[in-house]
């Protein structure tokens, strides 16, 4: 199944399950940690184009609802959490025949769109809780530097 990611179909995907006898659109948007969804079969709908245009008319009075979010808010956005447990905060180990060379804290954000920025802090010259708080207080300086 091919999917176009147009303006004209961001968040709707057309569902075909023949041995279930399921086919429609599937319209999904999520606003802070909600998921708001619906389903327009075809059948129901009166046919395939019929439905697609009851997705996208949905769809567009759930953006009318929800605002989108700004690019600060979403970079804030609780996620699946790292091994540091901070969004935007890693601990980066490289390492050279299987032993550690150099160990860091770095912490990454994107001030403006395409573009990513990022700070690292060597254990060695900081030690591991300074570097750590280091790279916390570069990323949240980082975010709230962010133009939406």
């Amino acid at each position: 199944m091919t999917r176009l990611r147009t303006r004209r179909t961001r968040g709707i995907a057309r569902i075909d399950q023949r041995e279930k006898h399921n086919h429609g659109f599937f319209v999904r948007l999520q606003r802070k940690g909600i998921v708001h969804s619906a389903f327009f079969a075809d059948l129901s709908c009166g046919g395939k184009r019929r439905a697609f245009r009851a997705a996208q008319k949905h769809f567009r009075g759930l953006e009318r609802k929800y605002k989108p979010m700004t690019r600060k808010a979403w970079a804030e956005l609780l996620r699946r959490k790292g091994k540091s447990g901070i969004i935007g905060v890693r601990r980066v180990v490289i390492q050279r025949r299987g032993q550690p060379r150099r160990v860091s804290w770095q912490a990454n954000w994107s001030p403006q769109p395409y573009l990513v920025r990022h700070r690292t802090f060597s254990v060695r010259k900081f030690g591991e809780r300074k570097a750590r708080a280091l790279a916390l207080l570069a990323r949240r300086k980082g975010v709230q530097s962010m133009r939406d």
